[in-house]
């Protein structure tokens, strides 16, 4: 029996030790009562036709300890399953992304990644800093070089809130804040 592409990469992705409990196609396809995205399952990231990943995983893991620092509160970092969701999200937009957006954010990536604990005088990985010193050291390089730290912030921001629950934290209630019949606009002439 022939296995067809989505189900090669279910395999693929299971087979790599990660649990993936249902494809994008089929969340859109099957919307829950709540909204066609309210549904905060791992997606199954695109994959190359021989199941191989298209984004480097050492990407994903350095967006996801990134993403650890950039969201947390006085509380602490976000739940390890939301991260676990951002990571994989990451994966999938960037390998939709087309390989000059790879580059570009691969690039912040590893210049966030390099810089941010020299800033701080700390002379080892983002990965071994604590959560509260990865977010002082991103802090730190944000404010003294901004670009690459506002590049990888401003999509790791997209994808963080587009969680139900991380929108949820922030007030959005899925709609709008006016209603359009009581939006009158005066006009002068």
């Amino acid at each position: 029996m022939a296995v067809s592409p989505p189900d090669r990469r279910l395999s693929a992705l299971a087979g790599a030790g990660r649990l993936a409990r249902v494809t994008r196609a089929r969340r859109e396809a099957e919307p829950s009562p709540e909204g066609p995205h309210s549904d905060p399952a791992l997606v199954v990231p695109l994959r190359k036709p021989s199941g191989a990943p298209i984004v480097s995983p050492r990407l994903v893991i350095r967006a996801r300890i990134i993403a650890e620092a950039l969201f947390s509160t006085r509380e602490g970092p976000p739940p390890a399953a939301r991260l676990d969701w951002l990571a994989s999200e990451t994966e999938d937009f960037l390998a939709r992304s087309g390989w000059r957006t790879r580059l570009v954010v691969g690039l912040a990536l590893f210049a966030v990644w390099m810089l941010a604990p020299l800033l701080v005088f700390r002379f080892t990985s983002l990965r071994r800093m604590s959560v509260p010193e990865r977010a002082h050291a991103l802090q730190r390089l944000e404010d003294t070089f901004g670009a690459p730290v506002l590049a990888v912030k401003a999509m790791l921001c997209v994808l963080y809130y587009e969680h139900p629950d991380a929108a949820r934290g922030v007030g959005f209630d899925s709609s709008c804040m006016l209603d359009a019949d009581r939006v009158h606009l005066r006009v002068e002439s």
